[in-house]
């Protein structure tokens, strides 16, 4: 992280919650994240931000950059370091959530390869935490699968794939 980024970082000054600031250094950052394999949706679920906010700052608004946002959301991506986002590729968490999430999925009428596409995610990295031979998965497979979960409508099981 840039030496110049950290007291945007470490300092927490509540007046200042409402101040805009330059949002290049953020969207910069933010390529850097998605470079390192995590999606918008992840992104968006470690930061504690919206998936749009994080979509409108990677890609814009209407075709045009964003160019400032709130320091509280500059604050909340430089959270999330480089080392953090290829940490998460391979660091192991619990599997007992992520699978019953899956499971419920599959109950209504997911196929693996359906969700395999959705998550960007191989049909084998998937088996193993559906099945009941694994006790654990990757922390992005856990956190892919809540998002996509929390955007899943349970009334439309197709609603998923069209968002």
């Amino acid at each position: 992280m840039s030496r110049a980024l950290q007291p945007i970082l470490f300092s927490y000054q509540p007046d200042q919650e409402a101040m805009w600031i330059d949002a290049v250094p953020f969207r910069a950052h933010l390529v850097h994240l998605l470079a390192a394999g995590l999606t918008e949706a992840v992104i968006a679920r470690m930061s504690g931000l919206s998936t749009p906010a994080v979509r409108h700052l990677a890609h814009g608004r209407w075709g045009r950059p964003v160019r400032r946002v709130p320091i509280d959301t500059a604050r909340r991506l430089l959270r999330i370091t480089t080392a953090e986002a290829r940490a998460v590729r391979v660091r192991l968490v619990p599997v007992h959530p992520t699978r019953q999430r899956l499971r419920e999925m599959v109950a209504a009428g997911w196929t693996l390869a359906a969700l395999a596409d959705e998550l960007a995610v191989s049909i084998r990295e998937l088996e193993p935490a559906l099945g009941r031979g694994s006790s654990s998965c990757s922390q992005l497979l856990r956190l892919k699968v809540a998002a996509a979960y929390e955007r899943w409508d349970r009334s439309n099981p197709d609603q998923l794939a069209a968002a």
